[in-house]
């Protein structure tokens, strides 16, 4: 099975990746949002990522 989600936080590029749905080594889903929008964890997780405070983290 692997792992069923993937977090990436990019500072360089101010943004928040989630990579789900894992199938032969690879990730066949991936959402994108900048720092300051909200992003929709995978539902192994279940909650929604406030990331409005990252912002003070970016480079």
């Amino acid at each position: 099975m692997g792992i069923a989600g993937y977090l990436l936080i990019d500072r360089e590029a101010a943004a928040v990746t989630v990579y789900s749905d894992p199938e032969d080594g690879t990730y066949r889903s991936g959402t994108a949002r900048p720092f300051g929008a909200a992003i929709e964890l995978p539902d192994s997780v279940g909650f929604t990522l406030v990331t409005e405070n990252l912002k003070d983290f970016a480079d």
